[in-house]
């Protein structure tokens, strides 16, 4: 890559480019039409910017000048102080219209553009993460990037103004070479991509060695892995919960530490429920403040899950609270679920999430304030730029002692200044949400409140889920059976990508599983169906674009966990349940082909891939099937239903009947219903197999769960 030239003059730009007011509404720039609000931020910015389209490129083609791509999401705090430096700045915007064609990109609504240019500025830096900022020739091709860069030299970084100039100038001086030099990055970027996809993968060794290399890099003081900052790692999580269930110590003693370490306090908001996006310590005490819907919906199903399997009601305390802040603040009234809220109000970073002694005071009566001060130590030093992030120094037990009453009536009224303090922060100026649907995260939320509703018997989970499902099948769903990326105020934006289909499919196929209804089976198999095709190569491996898309200069493929499990590994996942409910043996040949594809990656790197292991266990192994025939409201079938979906080892699919006598059209769709379409009124029937053999049909659910804890 060329090196950046010493940094000139910036009178030396030239003139500055044609004046946005002259073609925009006044202090506005094109990205006042868009419905990211993302990009919406950045309409009153003095920067020409383009959203990403032909736009922006035929200019760049027309005038042959070099792209600058400016990748965000809307709560992404160093974005926001990037743009208040530079964006605003008149001379920075300046030498950009001037040289550049600038471009703004919400990497939510395209994580396809984000994935092509996160990964080339990861080979030049050797880093990455967000604001992204890539330079590209007209064609497309990065040849220069970063992530933030300040307004003047600092932490070892060039200014902004000077890696301007600098490539600016390196462009003009021989655009060729640079060029030349731009399509040889992708060139090796594309080489990295053809990998060995011979042979098979070992599931139980690819476990073994990614437990063991997560035990060596555990923190065994605060849980979760290596140092600041710390991130949740939802797929880690659940395959360590896998793992566990199967009985390995090891993997039961890094889920608890980390799942305790997170909920204590600080990355969990004790007063509003919910994770932030990650600690910036090793303690899990000081977040990042911004809050995710991906986050909060892996991680509700998660300690849903650990909470039952071993018998943690405090888990299952905050798997309840983590759904509530899903459904009460996230949830749009159309069904969807918004995609985050901001780290920053009133100008702070953590404003609205913080206290101080004094607010608690103002904001409780006098008894319950000093509960709460001594409950969170607020009586000592604040833990955060002057302030407060709450997080519990002594127990209720320890306070009750101290107080000479009862447990359960320090808790209650812990739990009443909870209240309280809830409802004087709902006064506050609140951080933004960034209320654009995606279709990807809305499945992870349907797909997690699903599999809650039954564990936790809880019906506002169930219709919560619903809603988004149908949502999803509405609002995002193509003519063509594809799915639409974004949707906000009933506009549609972004471009479909593997996550979306991935998790979409995984959502329909467990709302069906969650209450019956063979409409949602049927719209899994259309939307595979459609679209796995578009994604698969020769040899069965997946793309994170489509086919059919829109062409980018290189197409990515993203097999490693990330904050959210790869979504190959999902869609493995939920094409082998897929197969097991309906006798697709097509669907289960590609989940096989898929993790065929990357055996050489399972075995190098099993614990970066933690999704694609967890996957492979499931596909690779005779599935286990429950089918649980009977009136669906009648307390027999509830009964079956509740052993199976809160069994420790919980079978591959659960297939209940939605009505008496199974329609045929069920039977059809579901062959497991065959022979089994009915019972008696007010009675239930539970078929357990595994591997092709079942056992006889139990209507008692003790007997039940005594077959589904055996070893399979």
């Amino acid at each position: 890559m060329p090196a950046l030239l010493p940094p000139r003059n910036r009178r030396e730009a030239g003139p500055v480019g044609r004046d946005v007011t002259d073609r925009h509404a006044p202090g506005k720039n094109r990205l006042a039409g868009e419905s990211s609000p993302y990009l919406l931020q950045h309409r009153d910015n003095p920067v020409d910017w383009y959203p990403w389209g032909e736009q922006a490129l035929a200019r760049a083609r027309a005038e042959n000048k070099p792209i600058f791509l400016s990748i965000g999401y809307a709560a992404c705090h160093w974005c926001h102080v990037m743009a208040h430096e530079s964006f605003d700045d008149p001379a920075v915007a300046a030498l950009l219209n001037a040289s550049f064609v600038p471009v703004k990109v919400d990497r939510e609504e395209r994580p396809d553009v984000d994935a092509v240019y996160m990964n080339a500025v990861q080979a030049m830096t050797g880093r990455g993460g967000w604001p992204l900022s890539v330079f590209l020739t007209p064609a497309l091709e990065p040849f220069y990037g970063g992530t933030y860069f300040p307004p003047e030299r600092r932490y070892g970084m060039p200014s902004f103004t000077e890696v301007l100039e600098a490539v600016a100038a390196a462009w003009r001086s021989d655009p060729i070479r640079v060029a030349a030099q731009a399509a040889d990055l992708l060139a090796q970027l594309a080489a990295r991509e053809a990998r060995d996809r011979s042979g098979a993968p070992d599931p139980e060794r690819a476990a073994r060695d990614a437990l063991g290399r997560l035990a060596r890099t555990y923190d065994a003081r605060w849980g979760g892995f290596g140092g600041a900052p710390k991130f949740p790692t939802p797929s880690r999580l659940h395959f360590l919960l896998a793992q566990a269930r199967w009985g390995d110590t090891t993997a039961r003693r890094l889920l608890a530490g980390t799942l305790d370490g997170m909920a204590a306090g600080g990355m969990w908001d004790v007063v509003g429920g919910g994770f932030h996006r990650y600690s910036v310590d090793e303690e899990w005490l000081v977040p990042h403040f911004e809050k995710m819907l991906y986050d909060n919906a892996l991680l509700a199903r998660l300690y849903g899950e650990a909470g039952v399997a071993f018998d943690r009601p405090d888990w299952i305390a905050t798997a309840r609270a983590t759904a509530d802040y899903l459904l009460r603040e996230m949830q749009g009234d159309e069904g969807g679920f918004f995609g985050a809220t901001d780290a920053d109000s009133e100008g702070e970073e953590g404003r609205f999430f913080t206290w101080t002694a004094d607010e608690v005071r103002e904001a409780l009566p006098a008894d319950l304030a000093a509960l709460v001060v001594a409950r969170f130590g607020l009586d000592g030093r604040p833990n955060f730029e002057g302030r407060f992030v709450l997080r519990p120094v002594v127990t209720p037990a320890e306070l009750a002692a101290a107080r000479g009453v009862a447990v359960g009536t320090v808790e209650a009224q812990l739990e009443q200044a909870r209240s309280l303090l809830y409802e004087q922060r709902r006064r506050r100026v609140p951080p933004l949400t960034d209320d654009k649907r995606l279709a990807g995260w809305n499945g992870m939320a349907a797909w997690s409140l699903a599999r809650l509703a039954g564990l936790l018997d809880e019906p506002r989970y169930l219709e919560a889920a619903r809603r988004a499902g149908r949502f999803l099948l509405g609002a995002m769903t193509r003519p063509d059976g594809g799915l639409q990326r974004s949707w906000r105020d009933g506009r549609l934006a972004g471009a479909e990508t593997l996550e979306d289909v991935a998790w979409v499919c995984a959502a329909l196929v467990d709302l069906y599983q969650a209450d019956g209804d063979t409409a949602w089976l049927r719209a899994a198999l259309r939307l595979v169906d459609a679209r796995l095709p578009r994604y698969r190569d020769a040899a069965g491996a997946l793309w994170e674009t489509p086919d059919d898309g829109e062409p980018l200069p290189l197409r990515p493929r993203n097999p490693w966990d990330g904050a959210v499990p790869a979504s190959p590994a999902v869609l493995a996942a939920a094409l082998a349940r897929l197969a097991a409910l309906t006798g697709r043996g097509d669907l289960a040949a590609a989940a096989r082909e898929c993790l065929a594809a990357e055996t050489e990656l399972l075995e190098r790197s099993p614990e970066n891939v933690t999704g694609l292991v967890e996957a492979a266990a499931l596909v690779l192994a005779a599935p286990t099937e429950l089918v649980v025939v009977g009136e669906p409201d009648a307390a027999a079938t509830r009964a079956l239903l509740a052993v199976g979906r809160r069994a420790p080892r919980p079978p591959t699919v659960i297939a209940p009947a939605a009505a008496l006598p199974v329609p045929a059209a069920d039977v059809a769709l579901v062959p497991l219903f065959a022979g089994r379409e009915t019972v008696g009124p007010g009675a239930a029937l539970a078929y357990l197999c595994r591997g092709g053999t079942c056992e006889l049909p139990s209507a008692d659910p003790a007997a039940l769960a005594r077959a589904l804890a055996r070893d399979a």
